[in-house]
């Protein structure tokens, strides 16, 4: 078998230098050289900023213009298409992009990739369908195939046993006892277990999956079919694996077990960065081994952030950078921003928003302000719990603002019911947005109802979905009851009371019947049409955040918006200021990172436990999204008391902070930050 590096020639200076031409890159360092150039299996370790996505491409752009064999290609994985519209983005005018988008190349998913070439091969060669991907709706489908009175009896005894059915998982390809392996509240003589194995193994038998399943498939084929690994090595003899910090040990195992690194006929490029791996869960044994210190290389300057932002990010490394965090944003004719450290009195944070956005009014110029992103970000940012303790204040993101709401953080957010979700249709149109995105809020509320009605008869969203609806409302007088409503709904002054619902309410049900092809909607489409109370109605404009979680500031007769959320919807973002506070999961997050913001701690090691390592993690991606400016806001008992606090505000200075002391709001005189 042809090795990899036989079908791609020595990579030279000027295939480096066409690619820079070609996509008008930045002046590149030798890491950034040398990864262009490697065709050896290779760990990347790149840190937050640093162009890792356009330096992945660059390569992949070089590998194509190379690239000789028609029959055989490059497969790039992530958890993301990150890379493939990337290639669309800067390629997809050239040869070379159109060229790693097409045949024999494979760009996708690492569920799209085991789903494709393991899953859905197993699947059919077993004589079953594969209909569905979809953990929401193969739970429904799970119900769906039991009787109306099995049914009503398992729910029952799931809920005298606060059992969760969503939990449930198949754990083999064995579909007559789907049930084992699970944590199931009963034995396999009771009635409830064999009618819920049976409709499982119904609902498997149909095709539908949940989301991660899609692995236990696969590893029954590669069980099964030992030479398959072996056909896609041949089939892909080159692969690159992004955002490999993030790959869970499972997901490795099967790309080790595919394409194991060892191999010497094929070049597997893993790109990453170890200390932006937040998503993993407490249990993980961080067993993906990356980077292999045997075969690695680092890119450990930024272009998003200045030195001053490196220096003091840099500590909060957990596996420390090689030549340590350095920034190349260059500031040209800026002033030092002063990084700053708010201190607020203990048990009242309900000033650091307005201090924070002061000091960004104050400090960022006014070119800048009209274009920045200001954020303010917390590692808990649940709803307030009236029987959270007070020695957890604050524990969360919405103790600094109470209208803070964590479902609606991200562009993915699904409102749990009907109304909820026309009213953020609305809010679209409020926020200035065109009238096509509250319409499509709109069509895909309707047709989750349809959907929610009969999963046997789900609608399949498409790209434009007021189009869809639209289509599929066949006779004219249903066509013209779903127009009126659009107009009605979203474009209607009147505000959506719980008197008005019941006749939306009504309309909205009788169109998804139509849809659905139904004649009575599901106990879960009924509990999607109930009504709940506007948690933010009726509030003057003037006061009020053009959009869902920012809170606006107002001094001075100058306003900033500062975008709330969590630190785990700011992976991978940019910000040109950001504020990160503090909140408690299992102690007060900030508070336990006191020792590395002192100086006193740098980077982690064996001694840290995984709690603390989550910390540190999930703080070296909160303090490496600006631009611009980096703040904190802490508790004003984690500096100590007397000359403990005086001696901690010191050594925060000397380590490049400036401390804010945000005084109690029953005091009258104020504190200035320190210079």
């Amino acid at each position: 078998m042809t090795a990899f590096r036989d079908l791609v020639s020595e990579i030279t200076e000027d295939d480096v230098a066409w690619v820079v031409e070609l996509m008008k890159l930045k002046e590149l360092d030798a890491p950034r050289i040398e990864f262009l150039r490697s065709r050896e299996t290779l760990d990347v370790s790149a840190c937050p900023g640093s162009g890792k996505t356009t330096m992945v491409v660059a390569k992949l752009a070089i590998l194509a213009r190379k690239w000789t064999s028609r029959t055989r290609g490059i497969c790039v994985l992530s958890h993301t298409n990150v890379a493939r519209h990337e290639i669309e983005h800067r390629l997809g005018n050239t040869e070379m992009g159109q060229r790693l988008l097409s045949y024999p190349h494979y760009i996708d998913t690492i569920h799209g990739f085991v789903s494709r070439f393991l899953a859905t091969p197993w699947l059919l060669s077993a004589g079953f369908r594969f209909t569905s991907i979809d953990d929401e709706l193969t739970h429904r489908m799970r119900f769906n195939c039991m009787t109306l009175a099995d049914r009503k009896k398992v729910r029952g005894y799931f809920e005298r046993s606060k059992f969760k059915a969503e939990s449930l998982r198949l754990t083999s390809t064995d579909f007559t006892d789907p049930l084992t392996g699970n944590n199931f509240p009963c034995g396999p003589d009771a009635d409830s277990y064999k009618i819920m194995a049976a409709a499982m193994g119904e609902a498997a038998k149909r095709g539908y999956f949940c989301y991660d399943e899609i692995f236990v498939l696969g590893k029954a084929q590669l069980t099964e079919r030992p030479g398959v690994g072996a056909s896609l090595r041949h089939r892909f003899p080159c692969v690159l694996v992004d955002e490999m910090q993030d790959t869970s040990d499972l997901q490795n195992e099967y790309l080790s077990t595919i394409f194991p690194r060892e191999d010497g006929g094929i070049c597997v490029t893993r790109v990453g960065d170890p200390n932006q791996a937040i998503f993993d869960s407490e249990a993980s044994s961080q067993g993906n081994d990356f980077p292999d210190v045997k075969q690695s290389l680092d890119i450990a300057s930024s272009f998003r952030f200045d030195e001053s932002i490196a220096l003091l990010a840099n500590p909060f490394a957990f596996h420390p950078v090689a030549q340590r965090l350095r920034g190349l944003r260059a500031k040209g004719n800026e002033q030092r921003l002063p990084h700053t450290i708010f201190v607020f009195p203990d048990g009242d944070c309900g000033e650091v928003l307005d201090a924070y956005g002061r000091h960004v009014l104050q400090h960022l110029p006014i070119d800048l302000l009209q274009k920045a992103t200001i954020t303010a970000l917390g590692f808990t940012h649940k709803g307030i719990d009236p029987e959270d303790q007070d020695e957890h204040y604050p524990k969360t993101v919405a103790h600094y603002w109470g209208k803070y709401d964590r479902n609606a953080g991200g562009s993915g957010y699904k409102p749990p019911t009907l109304v909820e979700r026309l009213r953020l249709a609305r809010h679209h149109l409020t926020k200035g947005e065109t009238a096509h995105q509250a319409v499509e809020e709109m069509a895909r509320a309707l047709i989750h109802l349809a959907n929610l009605s009969d999963p046997r008869m789900r609608i399949k969203p498409g790209a434009r979905q007021h189009v869809q609806v639209q289509q599929l409302l066949i006779k004219p007088d249903d066509l013209q009851q779903y127009q009126h409503l659009v107009v009605e709904v979203l474009f209607s002054s009147e505000t959506i009371s719980q008197r008005r619902w019941k006749v939306l309410g009504h309309r909205f049900s009788s169109l998804a019947k139509v849809l659905a092809a139904t004649n009575e909607l599901s106990e879960a489409g009924k509990d999607y049409l109930g009504w709940v109370e506007d948690a933010q109605e009726t509030i003057q404009e003037e006061t009020v955040a053009p959009s869902i979680n920012t809170y606006r500031c107002v001094h001075e007769q100058r306003t900033v918006d500062i975008k709330l959320g969590s630190v785990h919807s700011a992976k991978g973002q940019t910000h040109t200021a950001t504020l990160v506070l503090e909140t408690y999961n299992y102690g007060h997050v900030l508070n336990s990172l006191m020792p590395w913001m002192l100086g006193q701690q740098c980077h982690g090691g064996k001694s840290v436990k995984i709690r603390q390592r989550r910390r540190l993690l999930a703080m070296y991606v909160a303090m490496t999204r600006p631009t611009h400016l980096l703040c904190l806001a802490i508790s004003r008992r984690s500096l100590g008391e007397g000359e403990a606090f005086e001696q901690s505000r010191q050594m925060l200075i000397d380590q490049g902070w400036n401390v804010h002391q945000i005084v109690p709001r029953n005091t009258v005189d104020s504190v200035d930050p320190t210079p």
